[in-house]
């Protein structure tokens, strides 16, 4: 089971639900078990400038970030849930809704759209996919257009007259 935090500053006219179901789409697709969490927050360009200098050395906003949890630990064994929290963090995404709108113009796609394809993105940061080599950016494109092609509405067939 899954469940994911949606937060969306009220100026920016986003879906929680939609941004939610490309979330759970991308963690069913990667066959994510268990009960996960996933927070995604919808920011501005000062938070996101803000937070991409604080942790990526960068000073200027990015369309997304990514932040898996990562346990801390001595211990070699797999994280076992304690048995009061009924949900394994898996992490946050932080998405600048003015780099998202940005995106969509250069990219002439929708802006839900775009939100799916960056939702999806950081879902596939937070299991631990990356883009840092060709095959690696290869690879990861072609589970996200998997992905996305799976939150797209079915085509209604043509009536024939």
């Amino acid at each position: 089971m899954y469940r994911v935090n949606v937060f969306v500053e009220p100026h920016y006219p986003l879906k929680r639900a939609q941004l939610s179901r490309a979330c759970i789409k991308a963690l069913e697709y990667m066959k994510v078990k268990g009960n996960v969490e996933v927070a995604i927050s919808i920011i501005g360009d000062r938070k996101m400038k803000k937070m991409n200098r604080e942790f990526r050395g960068i000073d200027k906003p990015t369309d997304i970030l990514a932040f898996p949890y990562i346990l801390q630990s001595s211990h070699s064994k797999d994280f076992v849930t304690p048995p009061t929290q009924k949900y394994l963090n898996l992490g946050e995404l932080l998405i600048s809704y003015p780099q998202l709108l940005e995106r969509a113009a250069k990219e002439n796609t929708l802006v839900d759209e775009m939100s799916d394809l960056l939702v999806v993105h950081g879902v596939l940061h937070l299991l631990g996919l990356d883009h840092e080599k060709p095959e690696e950016a290869k690879a990861m494109e072609k589970q996200e257009d998997q992905i996305l092609s799976s939150l797209k509405p079915q085509e209604i067939p043509e009536i024939i007259k």
